[in-house]
């Protein structure tokens, strides 16, 4: 796999020995031989790849070299590994063989054949990701009941046992930390482009027009039901944090598109075209979630919200997503 090393010997240990194989490299037909001390995972999180560097480093005895085995190994992961001086190969093909002073060979760019489990499908997307969110506002929690609360408050009802596995699964990425006292952000830029790379546009199950006399007011009407959630999206509220030229009428999901419709009643009236607002019905929490309220009870997305949405959209959105990006990092970073 890491041509032209050829492995000379390969010795299997026992159960009760520290490491899990030591092997003999050769380089061709070249007489020299490199010994590695191997120290094999079953899974490829940032945080297990980190426990296998230290343990094989610990495990090396004298003219030995350390190396880690995993399923998979991402450029990123291989970088991680020239910087700390550790060989690392993987089942799929890629992999890092280093003696300083001696020896150099890098392969990458083969896919990952081995999709690890998480405890969460995925931390950074759906309602999970409210946990993300949350991190990224407020670097420090007492506890998760705190945590759990302050989503809650947010607009997101996890569980408690939902709010663990989040923070397990951020843990593992190397993005959060904790322990018997707290729960610490450790890596707010990783958050944010995390949460970025993995937002995808939900599906709208329906879109309506609405039309309606200027003496009616959208938001008045959508609060006067407490259980209704809605708040304009992030693509129409980018004009509260950045300059941008929007002239489309403004866009409002809601969690139940019915629930909305009766409350307009004869206030508006449905069209296709040059709608005064379009309602659309979604179920994604991060319209809901952290949502800025002002003087006239409009609920407008957060700014991680409008940011999520435009870094998505087109060439002008993502020129403003950009200003937005950097306002947020301003914000959490110290």
């Amino acid at each position: 796999m890491l041509p032209p090393l050829i492995i000379r010997e390969r010795v299997m240990l026992m159960p009760d020995d520290r490491a899990d194989v030591r092997i003999k490299l050769g380089w061709g037909n070249e007489p020299e031989e490199f010994q590695f001390v191997v120290e094999a995972k079953a899974q490829n999180t940032p945080q297990m790849i980190l426990t296998a560097i230290a343990q094989a480093k610990a495990l090396v005895a004298q003219g030995e070299q350390p190396m880690i085995m995993v399923p998979y190994l991402s450029p990123e992961r291989l970088n991680e590994l020239e910087r700390a001086q550790v060989s690392g190969i993987d089942m799929c093909g890629n992999g890092i063989v280093l003696v300083p002073g001696h020896v150099c060979v890098i392969r990458s760019g083969k896919p990952n054949g081995f999709r690890s489990s998480r405890p969460l499908n995925n931390p950074y997307r759906g309602r999970s990701a409210m946990v993300a969110r949350m991190l990224l506002m407020c670097s420090k929690w007492d506890s998760l009941t705190k945590l759990k609360t302050a989503v809650a408050v947010a607009g997101a009802g996890l569980s408690l046992p939902q709010v663990s596995k989040a923070v397990r699964a951020l843990m593992d990425d190397l993005v959060v930390s904790k322990n018997a006292r707290e729960i610490i952000r450790l890596d707010a830029l990783k958050l944010l482009d995390n949460l970025g790379r993995e937002w995808r546009r939900p599906a709208v199950r329906e879109r309506v027009g609405l039309s309606f006399s200027p003496r009616v007011e959208a938001a008045t009407v959508l609060s006067s039901k407490p259980k209704l959630k809605w708040a304009v999206t992030g693509e129409s509220s980018v004009t509260r944090y950045a300059v941008f030229g929007q002239e489309r009428a403004k866009e409002i999901a809601v969690a139940s598109l019915p629930m909305a419709l009766e409350l307009f009643g004869d206030k508006a009236k449905r069209v296709a075209n040059f709608a005064d607002i379009y309602l659309f019905e979604t179920d994604e929490e991060g319209f809901f979630f952290a949502n800025e309220v002002d003087g006239k009870d409009v609920r407008w997305a957060s700014k991680l919200q409008t940011w999520l949405e435009l870094q998505a959209g087109d060439a002008r959105q993502q020129d403003a997503a950009r200003d937005l990006r950097q306002q947020i990092l301003q914000e959490v970073l110290p």
